[in-house]
């Protein structure tokens, strides 16, 4: 590594604790409801179609922010963008703790998901600038990994915050800690590195800047790539972050902080394997095949759950292991869209890849309510076994189409980016 790259990941290392904070938080916020749903549940008598619509609220705000983020990124940079639209994330997360009907709480975690909207694309539109670009999909999955830390604490330490002052107050206390956050990325980030400027860039009138995401959007190779990351990442976050926590609830008997053990060991596996992800692209020199595998192995995992009549807890466990392992392959994909499109649209193409993701994490949590209220709960408000076999069984399907979709996009290998 020669001195001018060596001083780059150096400063990159310094502004890391602060994006790092952000990205963790986001996390967080996004799968808090896996370890509360049923006490959501209970305690607002909610059917299963509208237990779903909580979390969805996050994502369907993340997905309605998208491509005003990605003009704000590409005009006024990630550093300002994301300190400013934290602020919109405490005010949602501190509404949280007067939200006393469902209808109040949904807007509130929609305020959430507007406010963390920009937060991971930001990180990659920095990134994209100061990382060589075949090793970007490495840095991302390093900053993927860290950001792990938020699944690791909406797990079992959430959980045992709940259980010692409740989940509101708890989430009262994030969003006090969110100004911070705030004020911290303002004051550290730094949206490129020491002399270098994004030009082409500024020079461009809003008109301009708004024009260039229709010709992101009128690109078709876009929609391959949206077709695998709305459909991995919608499965993932909505076995994660909502229906975990029933199933495990309703099949398996598991309480409060039983359920966050398993959580925990699910998020951790994500977590190494999000590490793991990162380098494959320039070992096997090809994206698409990493992202395709990755996808393919989701969908095994899947099938497992959905054939699985075991009592054990233990197989299940290792079963959502065996999904967490499988599932980080989001570096490999927006690497893939980087490589596609050019400096000047980077904001713009990622947060379109985005607006698909978090419009396809919003669709299938809907659709995987819909498919759990088919089946009637019991007395107690319980799914059966069979709700949950049906659901594994419809997002390994989808996840098949969704990898068939996606091979017909052009692959741009790592050693391209080194030629180039």
């Amino acid at each position: 590594m020669n001195r001018v790259l060596r001083a780059r990941f150096i400063l990159v290392a310094a502004m890391a604790p602060s994006l790092s904070l952000a990205f963790i938080l986001s996390q967080f916020l996004r799968t808090t409801p896996a370890v509360i749903a049923p006490n959501l549940r209970s305690e607002l008598d909610l059917s299963a179609v509208e237990l779903s619509s909580l979390p969805a609220a996050i994502f369907l705000g993340s997905a309605m922010m998208q491509l005003p983020v990605g003009v704000l990124l590409d005009r006024f940079g990630p550093r300002r963008t994301i300190s400013s639209f934290m602020l919109i994330t405490a005010v949602g997360t501190l509404s949280i703790s007067a939200a006393q009907s469902p209808a109040l709480l949904a807007i509130a975690l929609f305020v959430i998901g507007c406010g963390i909207a920009p937060v991971y694309m930001g990180l990659i539109v920095m990134l994209s600038r100061w990382v060589p670009r075949d090793r970007l999909a490495t840095a991302s999955s390093i900053a993927v990994a860290v950001s792990g830390t938020g699944l690791l604490l909406s797990s079992t330490p959430f959980a045992w915050a709940t259980a010692a002052i409740g989940w509101r107050d708890t989430l009262g206390f994030i969003g006090m800690g969110t100004v911070v956050v705030a004020a911290i990325v303002w004051l550290v980030a730094r949206d490129h590195p020491p002399g270098e400027m994004v030009a082409e860039t500024n020079q461009e009138t809003l008109t301009e800047t708004i024009r260039g995401i229709g010709h992101i959007l009128t690109d078709r190779r876009l929609y391959g790539l949206a077709a695998v990351a709305s459909v991995s990442v919608g499965s993932l976050l909505t076995t994660r972050a909502l229906w975990t926590g029933p199933y495990l609830n309703d099949v398996y008997g598991l309480g409060l902080i039983a359920r966050g053990d398993v959580i925990l060991a699910m998020s951790a596996a994500w977590l190494v394997s999000s590490l793991l992800y990162g380098p494959l692209d320039r070992v096997f020199d090809t994206r698409r095949g990493v992202v395709s595998a990755g996808a393919i192995g989701m969908a095994v995992a899947y099938v497992l759950l959905a054939v699985n009549n075991n009592s054990s807890v233990a197989l299940v466990t290792g079963l959502l292991v065996l999904l967490g392992l499988s599932a980080a392959f989001t570096a490999p994909i927006f690497a893939h869209v980087r490589a596609l499109f050019p400096d000047t649209h980077t904001g713009r193409a990622i947060t379109a890849i985005n607006l698909f993701t978090w419009s396809g994490v919003f669709v299938v949590q809907m659709a995987t309510g819909a498919i759990v209220n088919a089946f009637p709960a019991d007395a107690l408000g319980r799914s059966p076994l069979a709700a949950y076999q049906t659901m594994f069984a419809a997002l390994a399907v989808v996840l098949i189409i969704a990898v068939l979709i996606y091979r017909r996009t052009e692959d741009v290998p790592p050693s391209n980016d080194i030629a180039s």
